[in-house]
């Protein structure tokens, strides 16, 4: 004997959600707000906290210079590419150099780009010295060694520009010469180019007028420092009060691993994380109310309905099916729709998204976000299925007389 699907759980519940549009609407759109929310706070988070590790482990120096009023604007640079422009005295390169404990150092001069007609894209500009640097030219696309030329640069994965054009900062234009990898990091959003090229800006007349050119040969902005693998026990602290020490009186400098230069970040993603995790409390916790307020006030009115069915011969089992199967298609539907939907809006609008967030590493790939987004339709499923179980409890404590005479 054929099952009569007209008198199905799941056929009775889909006519039911077609005969009441407003109300499935209204409610689909509580689950696709909440899994939306869950969903894109998620993968927020996930790629800030993925960003600091890229930018710890990535920046390949064990100690960093930089000097104590800048220390903010490179760690800003360095974690999500904000352009600054920061200076101190070269010749502290040459005395770290000779600290006991030092193995090799390279020199960088940040240089930030104007918001302006004078500049194709507000960048941080890094100058840099190819006979010394361990960490800029690893990170090139094309393994081969370029050998940057003056007015030649290299340019972040994320910056619009690819090699053989033509870039303008300051009204000076530069070749693309190559294009880094990505790197999760800031340098993704950053131009590189030797000091030959850099100093080249003296000839334009609004970056004299903005920068300290005259006297720019004699700047820098970081000191990357690698430590002597060969000297056992050693001293970290101690090295880097004498690196901090070493160069010129009257600079106080700051000299510490990438990782405390990004603790100040790292407390933000931290106190931004717990916010985040109220967000979504709320968010799941409003939802459930809301599912299950609108299901048992709904229940009132189908009383009827229900009595109806009981007197035909219906079970209790049947009326808890019908519920149940109209909750999954609600919460089924508004999860994987807001879900998928915040999804697709994201990857559209990554590099903006990255941009006004400063967010350095925005990983929206299928690898990194099917989890997540599976956690979110199972989280909108048992909100659903809650709902639906304090909607079955309050039918079940009627008897048929009693459902059918109450709408009378």
């Amino acid at each position: 004997m054929k099952k009569d699907k007209k008198l199905s759980a799941l056929n009775m519940a889909v006519q039911n959600l077609k005969s009441k549009k407003f109300r499935t609407i209204f409610m689909m759109f509580f689950v696709m707000l909440m899994s939306a929310t869950v969903f894109f706070s998620t993968i927020l988070m996930k790629n800030l906290k993925q960003g600091i590790k890229s930018t710890t482990e990535r920046a390949g120096a064990d100690i960093i210079v930089v000097p104590n009023e800048g220390t903010e604007d490179i760690r800003d640079s360095l974690f999500a590419g904000t352009p600054c422009s920061v200076f101190f005295d070269k010749s502290w390169k040459e005395a770290v150099g000779k600290v006991e404990g030092v193995e090799r150092v390279s020199s960088q001069l940040y240089v930030g780009t104007l918001s302006t007609s004078c500049c194709d894209l507000p960048v941080q500009m890094i100058a840099f010295d190819p006979k010394t640097d361990f960490v800029v030219q690893p990170w090139l696309k094309d393994q081969n060694v370029v050998k940057l030329k003056k007015g030649q640069v290299l340019v972040g994965d994320r910056v619009e520009a690819e090699p053989g054009e033509k870039i303008q900062f300051y009204s000076t234009e530069f070749e693309v010469a190559g294009k880094l990898e990505k790197t999760g990091m800031g340098y993704d959003g950053s131009v590189f180019m030797t000091f030959d090229t850099l100093y080249e800006l003296k000839n334009s007349k609004t970056a004299r007028s903005t920068l300290p050119m005259e006297d720019i040969e004699n700047k820098v902005s970081m000191l990357m420092v690698d430590i002597d693998d060969d000297i056992e026990d050693v001293d970290l602290i101690h090295l880097r009060l004498d690196i901090a020490q070493c160069g010129p009186k009257g600079e106080k400098m700051y000299a510490g691993t990438t990782d405390e230069l990004l603790s100040g970040i790292s407390d933000q993603v931290k106190q931004l994380s717990g916010y985040g995790n109220v967000l979504i409390y709320i968010s799941l916790i409003s939802t459930a109310l809301a599912l299950i307020s609108i299901f048992v006030l709904t229940i009132n009115e189908r009383k009827y309905e229900f009595g109806v069915l009981y007197a035909l011969g219906a079970k209790k089992s049947q009326m808890r099916n019908i519920i149940l199967s109209e909750a999954l298609i609600i919460s089924g539907i508004g999860g994987v729709t807001g879900t998928f939907l915040t999804y697709g809006i994201v990857a559209a609008f990554k590099d903006v998204i990255s941009i006004k967030l400063d967010v350095p590493y925005l990983d929206v790939s299928m690898v990194q976000t099917m989890p997540i987004a599976g956690i979110c339709i199972a989280i909108a499923l048992g909100t659903g299925i809650v709902a639906a179980v304090c909607s079955v409890y309050q039918i079940g404590k009627g008897e048929v007389y009693r459902l059918l005479r109450e709408n009378e």
